[in-house]
């Protein structure tokens, strides 16, 4: 606030506490337009707290609105280092045996050993077939040197994939990287053994399952130049056109379940048990079982985070708009009728007897499951009666919990929107403080020029007075000579 300061001009007159004290005076007003914002600050933070915790019981809500998120299915696998599995909500509950008699495999190729591995082979293009490997004659595999005899055949029963083997990519370890780029479903790598020759390629059929057995045939780019046939061209069907040998024989997972036999070409098995996906892992020494059943976890620890969202705000609200009788104080809200009326509407929600509005579930209220209104306005969740309610059924569980959260969702979207009556109020505490600020900067202009004229008036009277003394000391003066002048002719 702009000021003019103003000593005595020859008088003992303090105008400066004087004008700081009926500025004093004068800025009441001011006071107590700073009361009324910092109550109004006061009410904006309580709706705010009010607000957030209404938003969280809201997201609680959404998990409680569908009873399909209540119901799902959970298979359990009596032995989990053998197999693990997964439900959907397709699945059937039970329990089912389970015994795995031999784990689906890819195939796995190794060329003969090259005595480096960046020497240049040759260029061209490999044609890799994926089928099944027929053999009339078992007996004809020579497990020593990986090769069929007379008595197999191939049938393709997969499109052929081709990979180019460019003239950057000749030696064993281009090779290599070419098949790899090539993304056909066959992955190559170079294993050293030791040997004389010890750099040998190996190929792995990424896909696993007698039907993709490889058959690999190569056209040499170079005339004349065989290196590349005579290292990778490989025909299970023709005993002399083998130049690969097979260090694992592809097959299928063996399994049995309920006593019915199944053969899978994946150790991810999902059309054996109707809606239920099976990863096996292992052979089994001893039967396994899978159990399918209703998980409930989900429907518990969704009433968990609304019960424990619920009273995160149900306190605020309460401390918010009570009288305190410790303190002697009104709550900030305490005349709100918006937030009275809240706090019923929300309560009578949750505590509803929804059978009023058609509900033919078994469980009418979410007390007759165990969800209810403590003495101190809390809600808290009996175990043992939740649990019993689930027992008994758990489908009307979930669809009293779902019907519930669902109109209390419907209550939370309405009170939270921007019409909604806590925005309103929100609005209209910011309008006061808006019109507060208008008021405060009027009259500290006001006050402005009020001390300034107080200023004005005690200098004037400051310099009146001290002219005043001047003139009564000059008269005292005079006075004082003529009295001498007077003693001095008497004498």
């Amino acid at each position: 606030m702009a000021s003019i300061t103003a000593s005595g001009l020859g008088s003992t007159l303090d105008v400066a506490g004087i004008v700081t004290q009926l500025m004093a005076i004068e800025q009441q007003p001011v006071k107590k337009l700073d009361l009324k914002e910092a109550d109004y600050q006061a009410k904006l933070s309580a709706y705010g707290t009010l607000k957030s915790g209404m938003a969280a019981l809201q997201d609680a809500t959404r998990s409680m609105t569908s009873t399909a998120s209540f119901q799902t299915l959970k298979a359990t696998p009596s032995d989990a280092t053998v197999l693990s599995s997964s439900a959907a909500s397709t699945a059937v509950a039970g329990t089912y045996t389970i015994d795995i008699n031999q784990l689906a495999q890819g195939q796995k190729l190794a060329a003969t050993g090259q005595s480096s591995s960046t020497t240049v082979i040759g260029s061209g293009t490999l044609t890799f077939d994926f089928g099944t490997i027929s053999d009339t004659l078992p007996a004809s595999f020579n497990p020593v040197t990986g090769k069929y005899g007379a008595g197999a055949g191939f049938v393709s029963s997969n499109a052929p994939r081709t990979v180019t083997i460019d003239s950057t990519h000749t030696s064993l370890s281009g090779i290599r990287d070419a098949i790899n780029a090539a993304g056909i479903g066959v992955s190559a790598v170079i294993v050293n053994d030791g040997s004389a020759t010890p750099y040998r390629l190996v190929l792995s059929s990424e896909n696993s399952g007698v039907a993709n057995s490889m058959k690999i045939s190569v056209s040499d780019e170079e005339a004349g130049n065989t290196a590349l046939s005579d290292l990778l061209a490989h025909d299970p069907a023709n005993d002399a056109g083998q130049n690969l040998a097979e260090k694992v024989t592809a097959q299928n997972a063996d399994i049995t379940v309920n006593g019915i036999q199944a053969s899978k070409s994946s150790n991810t098995v999902t059309d054996v048990i109707h809606g239920v996906t099976l990863t096996l892992q292992k052979k089994t020494t001893a039967t396994a079982s899978v159990t399918v059943a209703r998980d409930t976890s989900s429907l518990k620890s969704g009433l968990e985070a609304f019960v424990k969202a619920y009273n995160e705000v149900a306190k605020p609200l309460h401390d918010l708009s009570v009288y305190d009788v410790a303190s002697g104080k009104a709550a900030v809200l305490q005349s709100d009728t918006a937030v009275r009326a809240i706090q019923g509407q929300m309560r009578n929600t949750i505590a509803a007897n929804q059978a009023s509005s058609g509900f033919t579930g078994s469980f009418k209220s979410l007390s007759q499951i165990g969800v209810a209104f403590q003495k101190d306005g809390s809600l808290a969740i009996d175990a043992t009666k939740l649990q019993s309610a689930i027992d008994s059924s758990a489908i009307d569980v979930a669809s009293i919990v779902a019907t519930t959260g669902g109109k209390l969702k419907t209550l939370l979207d309405s009170q939270l929107s921007a019409s909604g009556p806590l925005a309103s109020k929100t609005d209209g505490v910011n309008l006061s403080i808006k019109l507060l600020n208008t008021q405060r900067t009027k009259l500290n202009a006001r006050l402005a020029d009020t001390e300034q004229r107080y200023r004005k008036q005690y200098a004037a009277l400051d310099a009146l007075l001290g002219s005043m003394k001047a003139t009564s000391d000059a008269l005292t003066q005079q006075l004082a000579g003529l009295s001498s002048n007077s003693n001095s002719k008497n004498g």
